[in-house]
Formats: structure tokens, sequence, C-alpha cells
């Protein structure tokens, strides 16, 4: 079971710190503990930690909060331990948020083209490809494609509905 609680100034150095570790900073962006004390105060952002048996198991950020469209950015969402089953859980609670507290129409994301995973992650939970940023993202020296992906209220909707009925079969 995974839940959401926001994030507070003082997961910010463990937050910070898993960004930048090795096995996660190629797939995600960083931000400087400035730039999360910023978001905090900001209304346009909402950053949450992901937790499982009283456990910080990773992190996310919503943006775009006050778009006028109600387009919601799902800025980042990153899953410490990797094979777990809480990145599609964290997800389906955060566009259940999204969707339902927040009242968004649509979610959309961008994934670092060589991020597999997230990708086979995304497209199963519902989001739909819808385009590709060339070279939109620097990591380490190289700049790389970034392959924008969304999901409708109504296509999460018909997914959640789905999955109700395959469940009582």
């Amino acid at each position: 079971m995974v839940t959401i609680q926001p994030l507070t100034p003082a997961d910010l150095g463990f937050v910070t710190q898993a960004e930048q570790h090795s096995e996660h900073r190629r797939f995600v962006g960083q931000w400087t503990t400035d730039q999360y004390l910023n978001a905090l105060e900001d209304p346009n952002y909402q950053c949450f930690l992901l937790v499982a048996d009283g456990q910080p198991v990773g992190h996310c950020i919503l943006a775009d909060l006050q778009s006028p469209d109600d387009s919601v950015l799902l800025k980042r969402i990153l899953v410490y331990d990797k094979g777990l089953g809480y990145g599609r859980l964290a997800l389906d609670i955060i566009l259940v948020y999204a969707f339902g507290v927040i009242k968004a129409n649509r979610v959309w994301l961008d994934v670092r083209s060589f991020n597999d995973r997230a990708e086979k992650l995304y497209q199963s939970i519902g989001f739909r490809y819808e385009g590709t940023l060339k070279k939109a993202s620097k990591v380490d020296d190289a700049y790389v494609d970034l392959n924008l992906y969304a999901i409708l209220r109504e296509e999460f909707h018909k997914k959640l509905n789905e999955m109700e009925t395959h469940e009582r079969i």
C-alpha cells in the first residue's frame, strides 16, 4: 500500500539526495533545496512524499495547478526501489488526486526517450504518446529527446472501470 503525503522541508535532504543518486539522476531532473522550498510555497505546485509501511519510497511534483486549461503537469515522479510495484500504485493515487481533488481535465508528463521502463508503465496506465521534443533535455554532456505523454480524465476513469470489471470476473 502506497500513500502520498505533502512534502515538508524536513524531507528535502532525502529527496535531493535521491535525485542525485547514480541509479536515478539520468532518469529525472534534479532540483536544489531552494527550488523545492520555493515550490512548497507556490500554489502552482504540490510536492508529495510517497510512503509505504511508514517509510518514504519516492516523491513526486505536480505543476501547473493553476492552469486555466485544467492541464496538470506531472513534473517528476521518482520511486527509489524499482520492481516492487510502488510506481504503479503511486501513479494511480496521483491520478485519482489530480482528477478528483484538483479537478484536472488532463495530466501530462515528459520522459527521457531512453527510459523504456517508465514509458511502459505510463502506457499501461493509459497515458498516450503525444510527440517528441527533440534534444530538449541535457543529461551529463549530451542532449536527449523528451517523449510527451498525457491522459485525460475520461480515459483514466474508463481504465479504472475496466480494472474494476476485470477484478470482479
